[in-house]
Formats: structure tokens, sequence, C-alpha cells
């Protein structure tokens, strides 16, 4: 009896010693070994924060609210089904309902309006242009179109 409890402490002292003494990958898979929670606890605090998996280490952050309702995204799909509809007949109201209203609506949500693409009616040559001669290519306005579109969309995503 005395023997065998001699041969476990000099077993039990030789994987301590190699733990501590051998190579350091021979402690972290021993580590992983009896469940790892030595090696989590010092990934915890050399990281200096917690675990970034929800329910884990403290509470989850609180998700950031939209910046727009669902009246307010309804009232945007609606203009803009209207503004398409508006383009068939006539492309430069369309175009510019499209910018008044973009403008309006985000400026009216404290949204910077700074990137939002030119109506047809705007202060650059080419528009200025084309309204004196009362033709501007409905390709253009369209393109115009599309970008305060994209502009709209992308601004009420965020």
């Amino acid at each position: 009896m005395v023997v065998t409890v001699i041969v476990v402490l000099i077993v039990l002292a030789a994987l301590v010693a190699a733990y501590y003494f051998g190579p350091a990958g021979w402690r972290t898979s021993a580590a992983g070994t009896f469940g790892g929670f030595g090696t989590r606890v010092g990934k915890f605090i050399e990281s200096g924060r917690a675990d970034p998996r929800p329910g884990v280490g403290g509470a989850a952050a609180t998700p950031v609210p939209p910046r727009f309702s669902e009246a307010d995204r309804a009232y945007l799909d609606g203009v803009w089904k209207h503004v398409q509809s508006t383009f068939v007949s006539n492309p430069r109201v369309a175009v510019t309902l499209a910018h008044k209203t973009a403008e309006g609506f985000f400026a009216a949500h404290g949204v910077s309006t700074e990137g939002l693409p030119q109506g047809p009616d705007s202060a650059d040559g080419d528009s200025e242009a084309g309204a004196a001669a009362g033709v501007e290519d409905t390709e253009a306005m369209r393109q115009r179109l599309l970008a305060i579109k994209t502009w709209s969309d992308r601004e009420a995503a965020r």
C-alpha cells in the first residue's frame, strides 16, 4: 500500500515537473485536456476584456435603434413609386420631385444632405444649359434619378 502511494506521488511529481518545465505546447495541450479553464482565464486577463459572445461574462450590448420608423420607410417607398410612375410621362418633373422630396425628408429628420446628387434645375453648367434649351436627354434624367434613389436608400438604411 505504501509503495503504491509513493509510486503515485512520483508519477504526479513527474507530471507537474513536465507541465511547468516542459515546452509551452505541453502546457497548452494539457490545459485543453483538462477543460481549458486556465487557458480561458489567462486569455481573459491578457486581453483585458470579457468574452464578446452574448451571455458570456456580462451584459450584452444594447442594439442601436433604427434611424427611421416603419412609417417613415413606408412614406419613402410610396414617394419612390409615385416618382417612378411620373417619370414615364415627365422625366424632368420626376427627378425634381425626387430631389426635393429626398432633400426635405432627410433634412426634416436631421440627416445631412451633403452628398445628395443635384436635381435637374441645379446650378451646374450642363443642367442649366439643358434647362434653358428645354431638352435634356432622358437617359441623363434616368441616371440622375437613380443616383438620387441610391443615395436615399443608403441614408435610409443607416
